[in-house]
């Protein structure tokens, strides 16, 4: 009960606050709806509010990421989290900036699609998802499962595993009529859908709904709009769902439509080649060149992508993208960005950061794949070496911060 009070006062007399845990030392209880409640420490800091980019609720925005929306709580402290989630933050970050240098005559803008719970953890999620320019118009609330925690158990190398609340409100994003509205071939406004694989962690038959509405999204958007975000974390994925996800069904003649791009690492892209029963593959060999080439050429045609990105921790990462028109199909490779690591940093959301410079670039800006790739590996790279998910552009190094104009 206590820990239940110290958060609903730590959140409600945060309101006008960004919270900034500081602690190092968390506790927990868990209670008898396996819902884990933290006491913490925190510092207060006004939060970052912009007056020169304004958001047009009413029109669609340009990108809609969909799925889980989560509190990570890591060593350090707690904070908003989920893959989804982390690509819109960052987006909004990078549209900002855009906006500031660019001639955009309307500003570009990012939703997000998830489910909260009726409770204080999702208001204040809600809350930090607008303060941070992610639009929440198309966000859902569940009537009876709690907002999602994660808790973060970080190995010596800062990589982290995760346990979830189960089951949770994200699992249960339902196909509301706006949302089909939104993905509807008429559409033509929003550009591109982003979606992960862990939000359909749980099947219909338990009651979960993401499932069937990430599955809806990816068949219902227009032809090559669709941001696949591999994410293989068990004991939450089947091999038959990830690959039904990617292919539209069952295999790659069920779908016409093919994704704009499917992204995963180096791991998770031998676990991919084992599923298709690709025989060719090599392993953890092989993952650079033009053997890498062949084997991401050969997995994006069983997958149905018009693109795949491979990305290979601290070794940069590589881009595949399909043949157009009377051009050959082409390989980008980045080695990756050197930075300092801090001793309190973690690798929490440094795909997400990637993915979403990713996005802002070839979907976006319309900049080449070597330049994309360029960017994408930067801004994965600086938030590797941060602590949380979201860190603030503005605190990157001067090499970053020019390479995105910041």
């Amino acid at each position: 009960m206590f820990a239940v009070i110290a958060w609903y006062l730590v959140l409600t007399f945060s309101k006008a606050f960004e919270l900034s845990p500081t602690t190092t030392n968390i506790c927990k209880t868990r209670h008898s709806s396996s819902r884990l409640h933290y006491i913490t420490h925190t510092t207060l800091h006004t939060a970052a509010t912009n007056t020169n980019y304004s958001i047009t609720p009413t029109s669609p925005p340009d990108v809609l990421c969909i799925g889980e929306t989560l509190w990570d709580s890591l060593p350090s402290g707690m904070y908003l989290g989920g893959a989804p989630t982390n690509v819109a933050a960052h987006l909004a970050s990078l549209f900002r900036a855009s906006s500031e240098t660019d001639d955009f005559s309307v500003s570009p803008t990012v939703a997000i699609a998830t489910c909260l719970g009726k409770d204080q953890l999702g208001k204040e999620a809600r809350r930090r998802l607008e303060l941070k320019d992610v639009r929440t118009d198309y966000t859902q609330f569940h009537s009876e499962w709690e907002t999602g925690m994660a808790t973060a158990i970080l190995d010596e190398n800062g990589d982290a595993t995760y346990e979830f609340n189960t089951p949770a409100a994200w699992d249960g994003l339902s196909m509301e009529e706006r949302l089909l509205d939104l993905i509807s071939d008429g559409n033509k406004s929003t550009r591109v859908f982003v979606m992960g694989t862990i939000a359909g962690r749980l099947q219909d038959e338990q009651g979960a709904t993401s499932s069937s509405t990430l599955m809806n999204v990816r068949n219902n958007a227009p032809d090559g709009t669709v941001v696949l975000d591999v994410n293989l974390r068990s004991p939450w994925y089947t091999s038959e769902g990830v690959l039904k996800l990617a292919r539209g069904g069952l295999d790659t003649a069920t779908s016409s439509k093919k994704l704009a791009l499917l992204k995963l690492n180096d791991e998770e892209l031998i676990a991919l080649e084992e599923w298709c029963g690709l025989e060719s593959t090599d392993g953890a060999d092989n993952m650079t060149g033009l053997k890498l080439k062949e084997r991401m050429a050969q997995l994006a045609n069983e997958v149905n992508t018009q693109r795949l990105c491979v990305t290979r921790g601290e070794d940069g990462a590589a881009l595949w993208c399909e043949s157009s028109g009377e051009d050959s199909d082409t390989f980008h490779e980045n080695l990756g960005y050197s930075l300092t690591i801090n001793n309190d940093s973690d690798t929490v959301g440094a795909g997400d950061a990637f993915l979403a410079a990713l996005i802002n670039s070839l979907f976006i800006q319309k900049e080449t794949p070597d330049k994309a790739l360029e960017r994408a590996c930067a801004l994965g790279g600086y938030v590797a070496g941060c602590r949380g998910a979201t860190p603030e552009h503005k605190d990157a190094p001067d090499a970053i911060r020019q390479l995105f104009h910041l």
